[in-house]
């Protein structure tokens, strides 16, 4: 550890946990003398998924014990959690080391440096509060997810020198020349240490591609400094991140002092540019309409919001699986999932938790979303992933007061973080487009539900008039789908729905991208069906343990960039496919797929597939071994099969075929 300048360990196992009905922990001392009854839990872990507390709103204390060698006298200790819901105190040796209210998706950290005894085993005592509250977001019971309970993200043991980076912000910028052509791009940072060293300090500063160094140097941070920044890196040539290529680079900061490294930390990062031009959203200067579905995590009835990387990895193959490429959630995620989304490719909205708030927001409630904007910005604005930042969801849009509230809070995202879109989703765009707060954000999106919580209105009518009442932005439906038990008809309904109005998008260049909803039945604490841990809002083309329903095949096919254009055909001992990249939802250049063909004999034959423009129409020949597919081993037109599969660069399949 002294070695490298920083030591990492997650506290996953080893905690103790008791709730707390009577609210008795604190008069009794728990925090000091420990939990008088606990049972043994790993961590993330929530309450609200196990037997007889599935209904349980209120205090659970967690008890773990940190050992210390005598080596690490001197050294800095903080405990950063990813996320604690909701309202966290944290003792440490009976005193108390640091709160987080108000707030359960961001991610915190607590220095614990003065309590901690090195040379001895030191008492850890967390306790977590998961009641309705008015001054949180989000706000009392407003919320249509599950209110789990707990230390539901992994909590990790930091342990650094004492000139230790507190934040570290990662700012790359991509060039284009004329003919929109990447030339090269550069990258800064600004880094926030934990207190001002007493001497100066040496960074050595590296950037990698794929573990091979790209640039290196090393600057000096002054005495007394507690904020630091370097100058841009210019790097001749990048390779961009985009979700079918999303290549990544690190940037590693080394903190070196008279008695050795002091800290040592990597940040991924990736070049990308994702902005809105009249109705166009571009991406590295390729104009993209994409499709996407909206998942909510912390659904699997044995895990809830303590979900680990096996439940969430899942999903999110599912969801990848379904050709969707873009996404949003409702409230903020851990770094875990965003650096998945980051490694394979998707889009992401990432908002604060601001729900069917009341329609007067006050200046509380802005301070505190700006609060949460604050954390969930300075934690996760390194991931290229996220293409845009969510101020709500639902907040009565056609409100003069929230139109007000959302311009001004947009001014201070902005000040957080100028490189990204900011957007409000509104469900009130189909009354009065002209003046509804969704026209404060870079893109318009929009709840559409006609035809189920929206009422009987002439779809096509309502989009003509939000087309002509905001000509200059993109239109993003940010969820449409049937909600069971709410409105009847199920998966069969769903999949019209599903068919039906993406059929209607597509024929207005306006849109840019469609999100479904929901990838998945979810656990919600409004929901209208089961009870305890179970209780759920049925809107999902994946039922709570990730089975698919038949929606699902019909979401991917909606979803896939490419489309056969006429039937297959066994010709010159070979295949041939007429492939065609849409052109109009989804739409963007299809580059490095590859085409899979397995045959009887067990071969697997593979070929890289030609690039692909938007509307393009392209014959590819599947070449085969003589006899191959073939029961009798003839080459000679006889019936003959074949397992075909299309694939991303990213190896996620975009259609399968059985000949």
């Amino acid at each position: 550890m002294i070695n490298s300048g920083r030591y990492t360990a997650k506290l996953d196992s080893g905690w103790k946990f008791q709730h707390d009905p009577q609210n008795q922990g604190e008069r009794e001392g728990w925090h000091n003398a420990g939990l008088p009854a606990p049972v043994t839990v790993s961590v993330p872990h929530t309450w609200n998924v196990q037997e007889a507390l599935e209904e349980f709103r209120g205090a659970g204390w967690y008890e773990q014990q940190l050992e210390a060698p005598e080596e690490w006298a001197g050294r800095r200790f903080r405990l950063f959690f990813e996320g604690a819901y909701r309202d966290t105190d944290i003792w440490v040796n009976g005193t108390l080391a640091g709160t987080h209210y108000n707030s359960g998706y961001t991610p915190f950290e607590t220095d614990i440096t003065p309590y901690i005894l090195a040379g001895g085993n030191n008492r850890l005592v967390i306790r977590v509060d998961n009641r309705n509250s008015d001054t949180a977001l989000p706000v009392s019971n407003s919320f249509d997810w599950a209110d789990d309970g707990g230390l539901i993200r992994p909590v990790t043991l930091v342990v650094t020198g004492s000139t230790a980076v507190e934040q570290l912000r990662v700012e790359p910028k991509v060039s284009f020349s004329a003919d929109d052509k990447p030339a090269g791009g550069t990258v800064a940072a600004q880094i926030k240490l934990c207190e001002p060293p007493a001497a100066a300090v040496q960074a050595e500063i590296k950037v990698y591609r794929n573990e091979v160094i790209v640039w290196q140097g090393t600057e000096e941070i002054a005495a007394g400094a507690l904020a630091w920044s370097f100058a841009e890196i210019g790097l001749d040539e990048v390779e961009l991140w985009h979700f079918d290529h999303p290549h990544l680079y690190e940037l590693e900061i080394v903190l070196t002092a008279g008695d050795g490294i002091q800290d040592r930390l990597v940040r991924s990062f990736g070049f990308r540019e994702i902005v809105v031009e009249g109705h166009q959203l571009l991406l590295n200067r390729e104009p993209v309409r994409l499709m996407g579905v909206e998942w909510m995590p912390g659904s699997h009835p044995e895990a809830g919001m303590a979900e680990g990387a096996e439940e969430l990895t899942a999903m999110l193959v599912r969801l990848k699986e379904a050709n969707c490429i873009i996404t949003r959630f409702h409230w903020q995620q851990g770094n875990e999932l965003l650096d998945w989304c980051d490694r394979n490719g998707l889009l992401v909205q990432e908002e604060i938790p601001h729900w069917q708030q009341p329609a007067e927001p006050g200046k509380d409630t802005r301070l505190l979303a700006l609060s949460q904007a604050k954390e969930m910005i300075a934690s996760h604005s390194h991931h290229p992933c996220i293409f845009a930042w969510g101020m709500g969801n639902e907040l009565d849009g056609q409100s003069t007061v929230t139109n007000g509230y959302m311009k001004e809070l947009k001014e201070e995202f902005l000040q957080l973080d100028s490189t990204r879109l900011v957007n409000y989703v509104s469900n009130t765009l189909q009354l009065q487009p002209a003046s509804d707060a969704t026209g404060a954000g870079d893109m318009l999106m929009w709840n559409d539900y006609i035809g189920t919580w929206h009422g009987d209105l002439d779809e096509e009518e309502v989009i003509r008039q939000i087309i002509a009442d905001h000509p200059d932005k993109p239109l993003v439906v940010a969820e449409y789908g049937l909600c069971e038990p709410a409105f009847e008809g199920g998966d069969a309904r769903r999949t019209r729905i599903l068919r039906e109005k993406t059929a209607i998008y597509r024929r207005y260049p306006a849109f840019a991208a469609l999100i479904y909803f929901s990838l998945n039945d979810y656990r919600t604490q409004m929901g209208e069906e089961g009870t305890g841990r179970f209780m759920q809002r049925v809107h999902g083309s994946v039922d709570l343990y990730n089975q698919a329903k038949p929606s699902y095949a019909a979401l991917r096919e909606e979803s896939s960039p490419i489309v056969l254009a006429g039937e297959p055909v066994w010709k010159d001992g070979g295949l041939e496919l007429t492939l065609e990249c849409r052109n109009d939802i989804p739409s963007y250049a299809v580059r490095g797929y590859s085409l899979k063909a397995a045959v009887p004999d067990g071969e697997v034959i593979s070929q890289l597939l030609p690039d692909l423009a938007p509307g393009e129409v392209r014959t590819v020949h599947v070449e085969l071994p003589e006899g191959a597919g073939s029961a009798s081993g003839a080459n000679d037109g006889a019936a003959r099969t074949a397992a075909l599969s299309i694939l991303r660069p990213t190896g996620f399949s975009v259609l399968e075929l059985q000949l």
